[in-house]
Formats: structure tokens, C-alpha cells, sequence
């Protein structure tokens, strides 16, 4: 997980926020992966071994600051590859052949989601060729990783599920041909499978796919979603199945709640859209079936990354935003982390608190009186199914 962080990292610093924030915005480049920054920080300070690279990394994060409307320079992109390397260098045997294992994953599954459906043009970029070529580099390195990793005893510390997914992704990663659209689908869907085995809901799309959205939607109000609704039944199907879901989550059946969840996020990824509302309610609605089985850093950290997702592509005051940015509060107070909850608070909700509730539209009508209480408004829990925003 460490190496897919600081590889997803590497790619959003080195290749698209500079864009990012010429578009929509300076600091909002910057704020869309800080809490990936900080998950990478707070692993290398876990590890006594990468504690003194901190500081390295902290100015190279500072470099984005320094101008907001201009890409990160080639020569700050350079020290960020070179402190990859060295924290590989810093890990024990065993780890580093995992964290290379995370490198080449993360890259290779951002690399062939842009081959497979290649975001529009942003300023005459050649998406599709340039990361064509990216992808026949990445394939090798990544298949090299996997055949080394299963000649080592750490491969059969792993979890069943793991491996067999893995060995998934090795078969088809022999395969190459070329970057065809069949052998890149059925490698997306593989890739998929892995970040699901690691316990982690990869977030099926790149910074790429949010500079192109972001251009296209500029002249669209915050709160509009972008063109091309799906069909009604395919998103009929979607609440049915998620309600089905919920009514296993309450009953006690968090496991199968859970893998439910993410299935239905990964799919309705590709169905309805990444960032259709359905799929990021359903993803905040994973966050607390992850939270019922007490995988806490999992489920804050993909709390934290549906809030921003909400809030780049809908606005900080859409009434999703405001939804899925009220449990992650949710999860911050029930997992003991007050002062986060509270920081939080002040930065998305204080708006919502500060509302005449006589003037709020019926869907954020509820939402304050969540907040009142880390205990929750009277007659309610977390988990309750709530009214599907749209």
C-alpha cells in the first residue's frame, strides 16, 4: 500500500497538477492529494529506516506551492524519482520487493486506465500515444516484479486471495499485445482484482481524467454534473442493489456488505461513471462497512478521498458534498479521532452548521443535526439508508 501511495503520488506531482490548478483553480491542485502526502509521510515516519527522508519529501512537496499556475519543474520531478529510489533503497529485503510490487502496479493501472479510455485533449496532449509508449515500458517492469516477488518466501506470506490475484495479473501481463482494447479492459478489470485482494478501493481514474473533466466543465455551475446522464434503469439497478447492501450492513453482515460494496463501487465506476453521486454515496457507504469490520486506517482514508472527490467535481456546497463529507465527520469521531473531526468540521461543514435550517434544501435538511452530536441526531445511526442524492 505504501508503494502504490507513493508511486500515485509521484504521478499527480510530476505529471498533471500543474494543469490541474491553471483549471480549476491554484491550491485545489495541491488539496486534491494531500491526504495521500500525508498517508506517505506517516508511513515513512512509522519506519525508522525512512523517518530521516521526511524532510526531503516535504520540500519537494513545497515546490508546488511556490508557483500555482506552472507545472512542477523537470529537476524537483527528478529528486522525487531519486527519493523513491532511496526509500527503496532504506526498506528490509522483504518489504522493498513489496514496495516495488506497489510501485509498478499503481503505474502500470494509471497508465493503461489513460490507454483504455484516453481523457479529452488538454492543451494538444497526445494522451493515448504518450502513455501508450508508457505502457509497453511499464509491462516488463511490472511482470519482472511479480516473477521475483513468487520466487521469494514473502510470496507465500501473503494472503491466498492475494496471490491468486496476482498470478492473475502475471498471466496476463504475458500476454502483451500491444496495448489492444480487449487486452487492456480484461488488464484494468485484473489490476482491479489486486487493489481489491490488498484491501484497498482504487480510485479508477487519474489526475489526467480530472484536468480534461475540469476544462470541459468550466463553464458548468458547481453543482451540475457532467453531461451524459446514464440510462434510468441502469441507476435503478445500482440504488436497488445498494439498498439491498445496507439492509446487510444493519443486519450484522459486514463482511458481505463489504465485498458487496466494493463491487458494486468498481463497477458502477465503469456503468454510470466515476464520479456519478450514486457511486461516491455508494463509496462513503463502504467506508462504514469497512468501519464495522475495524479496518479503521482503510476506511478513513477512503472517507477522506470520497470528500474530495465530492468536492472538486460537484462544489463544496453540493448537497453530495455535504452528504459524504458528514460521515467521513462520522468516522473521524467514531474512530477516536477528535481533533481531525473537529479540523474538518471547521474546513467543509462549518457552512452547513452556520445555515438558517429553515433555508436549506430538504436533502441537507438532516445534515446539522449529525453534526451535533458524534453520537448522531436522535432515532439514527451512521449505516441508516438515507435518501440517494441526485
Amino acid at each position: 500500500m505504501f508503494g502504490i501511495d507513493i508511486e500515485e503520488l509521484y504521478f499527480d506531482f510530476g505529471e498533471g497538477h500543474g494543469r490541474l490548478k491553471m483549471i480549476v483553480g491554484a491550491g485545489q491542485g495541491s488539496r486534491l492529494h494531500e491526504d495521500k502526502a500525508i498517508r506517505v509521510r506517516n508511513t515513512m515516519y512509522s519506519l525508522p529506516s525512512l523517518s530521516a527522508l521526511v524532510p526531503r519529501l516535504n520540500d519537494l512537496l513545497g515546490q508546488e506551492h511556490e508557483d500555482s499556475a506552472t507545472a512542477v519543474e523537470p529537476e524537483h520531478e527528478r529528486s522525487f524519482d531519486r527519493l523513491m529510489v532511496d526509500v527503496r533503497n532504506a526498506l528490509p529485503d522483504e518489504a522493498a520487493l513489496w514496495y516495488d510490487t506497489g510501485v509498478f502496479l499503481a503505474r502500470f493501472s494509471l497508465v493503461v486506465i489513460i490507454v483504455a479510455e484516453p481523457p479529452p485533449e488538454v492543451g494538444g496532449t497526445d494522451f493515448e500515444g504518450t502513455y501508450r509508449k508508457e505502457l509497453a515500458r511499464v509491462v516488463p517492469l511490472l511482470a519482472h516484479a511479480l516473477l521475483v516477488l513468487v520466487s521469494r518466501a514473502a510470496w507465500l506470506r501473503a494472503s491466498p486471495a492475494l496471490r491468486k490475484q496476482l498470478l492473475s495479473l502475471l498471466r496476463q501481463l504475458g500476454d502483451w499485445d500491444g496495448g489492444s482494447a480487449d487486452w487492456c479492459r480484461t488488464a484494468r478489470a485484473r489490476a482491479d482484482r489486486v487493489f481489491s485482494a490488498i484491501g484497498m478501493t482504487h480510485s479508477g481514474t487519474s489526475l489526467w481524467h480530472v484536468v480534461s473533466t475540469a476544462a470541459a466543465q468550466r463553464g458548468q455551475t458547481a453543482d451540475q454534473p457532467a453531461a451524459g446522464e446514464p440510462a434510468p434503469d441502469m441507476e435503478s439497478e445500482f440504488r436497488h442493489r445498494e439498498g439491498e447492501l445496507m439492509k446487510a450492513l444493519l443486519a450484522g453482515e459486514a463482511e458481505a456488505a463489504e465485498e458487496g460494496l466494493r463491487t458494486l463501487v468498481q463497477t458502477g465506476r465503469r456503468t454510470l461513471g466515476s464520479r456519478h453521486p450514486l457511486v461516491l454515496l455508494a463509496q462513503a457507504n463502504l467506508c462504514l462497512a469497512l468501519h464495522a469490520l475495524g479496518r479503521v486506517p482503510l476506511c478513513v482514508d477512503l472517507a477522506y478521498d470520497t470528500a474530495d472527490e465530492a468536492g472538486l467535481h460537484f462544489g463544496e456546497r453540493h448537497a453530495l458534498t455535504a452528504t459524504v463529507s458528514t460521515t467521513t465527520w462520522w468516522l473521524l469521531h467514531l474512530t477516536g479521532r477528535t481533533t481531525e473531526a473537529a479540523e474538518f468540521e471547521e474546513a467543509r461543514l462549518a457552512w452547513l452548521l452556520a445555515a438558517d435550517p429553515d433555508e436549506l434544501p430538504p436533502e441537507l435538511a438532516q445534515l446539522p443535526s449529525m453534526l451535533a452530536t458524534p453520537t448522531g441526531r436522535a432515532g439514527a445511526t451512521p449505516t441508516e439508508p438515507r435518501e440517494q442524492t441526485s
